[in-house]
């Protein structure tokens, strides 16, 4: 299901870049900054999701090492 997903959501990225061309093409200023700023959004949100998923791996690491080390002693 994941790698549907994904797919899905890189055919949709591809699709808006090309859009984004063409706007630019067909002097269709607005609607190509538009564009621009929701790919903005995407990859921000992408980023933020990413930034979130590394800092919950780090948290319970850093609990497991804790945890570790209190039974080794």
């Amino acid at each position: 299901m994941r790698k549907i997903l994904s797919r899905i959501g890189l055919g949709l990225l591809l699709l808006i870049i090309a859009a984004v061309v063409l706007c630019f093409y067909f002097n269709q200023f607005t609607y190509a900054y538009t564009l621009l700023v929701v790919l903005l959004f995407i990859f921000g949100g992408m980023g933020q999701m990413y930034k979130l998923k590394n800092d919950e791996y780090m948290y319970s690491r850093h609990n497991q090492k804790d945890e570790y080390e209190e039974y080794t002693r």
